[in-house]
């Protein structure tokens, strides 16, 4: 409590009591002091003590609402305005697709991130998941599989008149992160053994990326990326790791000189004006968008690019139309808040007590971090141009709800290590601990969400 100039006691804090109680002024014991009785729940805020879990939920929350804004916006046409606008920006799909991740996030905040790696390694949810996503990346290559704009990535699943359609390598990315964090927890013994522990895990990771490879050259350098960096993590010994650099060169090399819109972008990107209408067209009509923004942008909704001038505009290229409407302070906004997610992930990791949740936070932070700065080197031409979306911002249901199912994981790590239940059952495990396990603070409970 602080005191003002007149006398009158404000709150230092403000949090949600569980039960009613009666405050009857200075003197009352274990109860705040207070200028007049007050009866009932009082209601207190503590804005600048947000756990680092709150402030995920926070930063994930606005993402999304700005990446159903400028969808909505890539969206607009100049046409007749309907007499149900307001009702059909609310009600659509993307609104859908948020309110699922929201939720989604959410259930994964509150669960026991320990629960998906499983008492043994073939009875974890990872390595069923795992299986899963690497079946449905198999049914691509079937009839319910689909091509959208040259690049056969979806699943489509008919039911009557309607259709469902999500993309199995963002199943994948995740699986495979809960699979080798998993993994590692429980062979940590043979991990830096190569028959027994790498190559069983890069078998797994060979697998996936090869049905991924075909169509989606991007995903799959970030997935590979990232997947062998955890396998460092993990305890690999970095001349196993070695032996990959000439197969991934050559594998590498074979998918850009067998693919002709590859090696198109590839050879153009460095002088993109010597074909502007051909593979040069999206980088130049990217950098136009963030010429005609400039510092303060043409107002939202106000864009010129997306009538038809910049294609993938609500996918790919949506940071360049956040140039174009909000200006360069609207980009500033957005990388802060990948920044601010990426510094609160890395702290959670170094934070977290056990390697399963080590390599699980440190997984989803580098993923979703590496995605948001290859797209945003993509869009401002600063790398060659590769199908990638920005998370949580391009529009796609199945990325914002599994990247934000992912954000949710976590927020489960930070809430759980934060509590000390991990700390807790160490030492209940543990008999030869003489130390009792530390009891939560009344502060600790008060501030758990």
């Amino acid at each position: 409590m602080t005191s003002g100039g007149n006398g009158i006691r404000w709150p230092s804090r403000i949090s949600w009591p569980r039960s009613t109680r009666l405050f009857t002024g200075p003197g009352t014991a274990g109860v705040p002091p207070t200028s007049a009785s007050i009866r009932g729940y009082s209601f207190i805020l503590r804005p600048l003590s947000l756990t680092l879990d709150q402030i995920l939920c926070l930063v994930c929350v606005t993402l999304l609402g700005i990446g159903l804004t400028m969808v909505q916006s890539a969206d607009a046409r100049v046409g007749p305005l309907s007499n149900f606008w307001l009702l059909d920006f609310f009600f659509n799909g993307s609104c859908v697709h948020v309110v699922l991740a929201i939720v989604l996030m959410c259930l994964m905040w509150r669960i026991d991130y320990r629960k998906l790696m499983g008492r043994t390694l073939l009875g974890s949810f990872a390595f069923w998941f795992t299986l899963f996503s690497i079946f449905l990346l198999g049914l691509v290559f079937t009839h319910l599989g689909a091509s959208i704009n040259g690049a056969r990535r979806w699943l489509i699943i008919r039911a009557g008149s309607h259709s469902l359609t999500f993309e199995p390598s963002e199943l994948a990315k995740w699986s495979l992160v809960l699979f080798i964090s998993a993994y590692a927890a429980h062979y940590h013994d043979r991990i830096q053994s190569f028959f027994k522990g790498f190559l069983p895990c890069i078998a797994v990771l060979g697998l996936t990326c090869a049905l991924i490879l075909k169509e989606d050259f991007g995903t799959t350098v970030l997935i590979a990326g990232v997947c062998v960096i955890l396998m460092l993590m993990a305890g690999c010994r970095w001349w196993h790791i070695a032996w990959l650099i000439p197969v991934a060169i050559l594998v590498g090399y074979f998918a850009v000189a067998h693919s002709a819109y590859r090696s198109q972008r590839l050879l153009i990107f460095l002088h993109p004006q010597l074909d502007p209408k051909g593979a040069g067209y999206n980088p130049m009509q990217s950098l136009l968008s963030f010429a005609s923004g400039g510092f303060s942008g043409l107002g939202l909704g106000n864009g010129v690019q997306k009538m038809g001038y910049l294609p993938e505009d609500s996918t790919d290229f949506i940071f360049s139309l956040i140039a174009e409407e909000l200006g360069f302070f609207g980009c500033l906004t957005v990388v802060l808040l990948f920044l601010i997610l990426t510094f609160c992930g890395l702290r959670i990791a170094l934070r977290s007590r056990d390697l399963f949740g080590k390599m699980v936070a440190f997984g989803v932070t580098a993923m979703i971090g590496f995605q948001a700065a290859m797209n945003i080197a993509v869009v401002t031409v600063t790398v060659p141009t590769k199908g990638i979306a920005l998370p949580m911002i391009s529009s796609g249901g199945t990325g914002w709800i599994m990247t934000a199912g992912a954000i949710g994981l976590l927020m489960s790590i930070e809430r759980t290590n934060r509590l000390g239940l991990v700390a807790g059952t160490e030492n209940r495990s543990a008999p030869s601990v003489s130390a009792p396990p530390q009891s939560l603070s009344a502060s600790t409970v008060r501030g758990t969400s």
